[in-house]
């Protein structure tokens, strides 16, 4: 069997929330950047942080990875401002029910993720006439690894 990576069963595993399937019905969620077309959205990782081991007799290491969701779309009007920001804070919210109820994806090689966050929705940049923005979110997804 082939091995997934961690990027790949995040990204397979956020497409659970259905407004992102509205979405990436016709693509999937990138990864590194948004694509020419409108509506898109794409998942790139930004780093990771150590984070300390609870126990000193724990073995493998615990860490936190950085990601930051695009969401490329229409930004014309004040409306469509409020209702990317609406559809960010959307996924803000059943990302902290996720959490809440330790219900994360499954990941190979002894990795489990502890904590699922989220912060910093904004307007990441925009066309020169401003009728098209990209969105970002950071995500934070901390996963600890056991030997």
């Amino acid at each position: 069997m082939i091995e997934k990576s961690q990027d790949y069963i995040i990204n397979q595993w956020l497409k659970e929330y259905e407004p992102i399937n509205e979405i990436a019905q016709t693509e999937d969620i990138h990864i590194e950047g948004v694509s020419e077309t409108v509506k898109n959205l794409a998942l790139q990782r930004t780093g990771f942080e150590n984070l300390g081991m609870k126990y000193i007799t724990d073995k493998g290491w615990y860490r936190q990875y950085q990601y930051m969701l695009l969401l490329k779309s229409e930004s014309e009007i004040d409306e469509q401002k409020l209702t990317n920001y609406d559809w960010l804070d959307g996924l803000s919210d059943w990302l902290a029910e996720k959490n809440s109820k330790r219900e994360f994806p499954i990941l190979e090689d002894n990795k489990k993720i502890i904590e699922v966050s989220c912060a910093n929705a904004l307007n990441y940049e925009q066309n020169e006439d401003g009728s098209i923005s990209v969105y970002y979110l950071q995500l934070y997804f901390n996963i600890r690894k056991e030997n």
